[in-house]
């Protein structure tokens, strides 16, 4: 591997040169810029890029922590934040922290070392806000977690809105809320259940929820739930299910056991995931901006310091109709 001094040596500058260029190339004349940009391609020169975070105040990284990369939702978080990243010229370091609070606390300690610009992170345990500090900013997504720590969510109150009045119009009675996420102090997503509870019951009809363990976020099994639950509640003619893949994990145990989707049972789900418009039937559910999100959580990172960070920001959701209701 190429060092530093045999680029410098090839362009025909200093080495002082050459580490002024990787950190501010815009106080290096356009000439030598080329140069030694040229005999970086020529030796296959790869800059120690966390290394030179250390001798600066920040890296040219964003931090990213979920819980789970397994989850369809956060793999389309991951996804998105990545190519935002990636637009504003920095690096995503990603961390899976698979529910672990003590995980979530040491990638901060890491993230700290090596200066990242930011971090962005969805928490799934309780009470990280009183482990975590970081001297960049921090932005929490789909989860309040301090007023010390800004937030940016959906409005997932008007989702389950939404979701209900839905099935009602489409003729259901008999109406299930299945939870397929964790409920926490502060998690926008019990919002969803709320809204969609609230807005049953001004419509005149009473809901059933069905919760789950915790365990069923990380493996995203809900098939011997669904079929206890159905068995106990045969009459179920509407679902609003908290995640795509809950929602399809209930239209195939239906189908399974003679149950037809709309016909017997309408499904709505929730995300937009890829998955909901590939499925048979394709799945009605409730879009969330990922996109928008991601964008303005690594706005926020990147113009830090040149504007207020909002302590709460709250982006529309869409309800998007398919073939299962």
């Amino acid at each position: 591997m190429a060092t530093l001094k045999e680029v410098a040596d090839k362009a025909g500058v200093t080495v002082t040169t050459v580490s002024r260029m990787l950190n501010k190339p815009d106080m290096v004349h356009p000439s030598t810029v080329r140069r030694i940009r040229q005999a970086m391609r020529e030796l296959d020169y790869q800059p120690n890029e966390i290394a030179r975070s250390l001798s600066k105040k920040t890296s040219n990284f964003i931090g990213l922590i979920v819980p789970s990369a397994r989850n369809a939702f956060f793999a389309k978080v991951i996804e998105s934040m990545e190519r935002q990243t990636a637009a504003g010229g920095y690096k995503l370091l990603l961390c899976v922290s698979n529910h672990e609070r003590q995980k979530e606390i040491d990638y901060f300690g890491m993230l700290r070392a090596n200066k990242v610009a930011g971090v962005i992170i969805a928490s799934h345990t309780q009470d990280i806000a009183e482990s975590v500090s970081l001297d960049a900013p921090i932005i929490s997504i789909d989860r309040v977690i301090s007023p010390a720590i800004s937030a940016v969510c959906s409005d997932n109150f008007s989702g389950g809105r939404m979701a209900a009045e839905l099935l009602v119009k489409k003729g259901c009675r008999r109406i299930a809320y299945f939870n397929g996420g964790i409920t926490l102090k502060g998690m926008s997503a019990s919002l969803r259940q709320q809204g969609f509870e609230q807005a049953l019951r001004a419509l005149g009809v009473e809901p059933i929820i069905q919760t789950h363990r915790e365990d069923r976020f990380i493996s995203m099994k809900y098939q011997d739930i669904i079929a206890a639950f159905l068995t106990a509640h045969p009459d179920i003619d509407g679902a609003f299910c908290s995640n795509d893949i809950l929602a399809a994990e209930l239209i195939r145990y239906a189908v399974r056991v003679g149950r037809s989707v709309p016909g017997d049972l309408r499904v709505i789900g929730y995300d937009d995931i890829d998955l909901a418009e590939l499925y048979t039937p394709s799945i009605t559910t409730i879009r969330q901006a990922v996109d928008d999100i991601s964008q303005f959580a690594v706005d926020c990172i990147l113009h830090f310091g040149e504007r207020a960070m909002p302590a709460s920001t709250v982006f529309p959701v869409q309800l998007v109709e398919r073939e299962s209701t």
